[in-house]
């Protein structure tokens, strides 16, 4: 089973610093469980490594990401949708907390709430994010959620 992971997780220099955020547990947890993790980072993909921060923000009525006071957001979906779809055998995808692209929970400046990055949006299989992964119940429900995609 193929599952999307963000490159970051997987350990790829790919922040917008150049630096990763391995998660030993979602490795662990991928091996254990005979998934193919295949990493992908919208963000690194459209402006490279290292780039300037990404922040969402609300103004109005419409959720924005400013990078250096331009709106990313319709290129970040773009982006996304087009990951998405670059996998058609993929189950599921797992994110990190935060990004903008990636985090499931991503805090929204002057909204008070918090909001889907883009690929979890954009998604029509199972997402989660990596700690998540760490709870073994967390885990079980996911590993259950990809199992009924094939």
């Amino acid at each position: 089973m193929k599952v999307l992971v963000s490159a970051c997780v997987f350990g790829k220099k790919v922040r917008w610093n150049g630096s990763s955020k391995i998660s030993e547990s979602v490795m662990k947890w991928a091996k254990d469980n005979q998934i193919e993790l295949i990493p992908v980072c919208p963000e690194n993909e459209l402006f490279g490594t290292p780039r300037s921060t990404i922040r969402l923000v609300q103004i109005d009525n419409e959720t924005i990401a400013d990078m250096k006071s331009t709106n990313v957001m319709q290129q970040l979906d773009k982006k996304s949708i087009e990951i998405l779809q670059r996998y058609p055998e993929i189950k599921g995808f797992i994110g990190i907390y935060g990004s903008p692209s990636c985090g499931i929970s991503v805090g929204v400046k002057n909204l008070g709430n918090v909001v889907k990055g883009s690929m979890h949006k954009n998604a029509t299989i199972p997402t989660t994010e990596a700690g998540h992964i760490g709870n073994a119940q967390s885990s079980k429900q996911f590993l259950n959620r990809l199992k009924t995609q094939s």
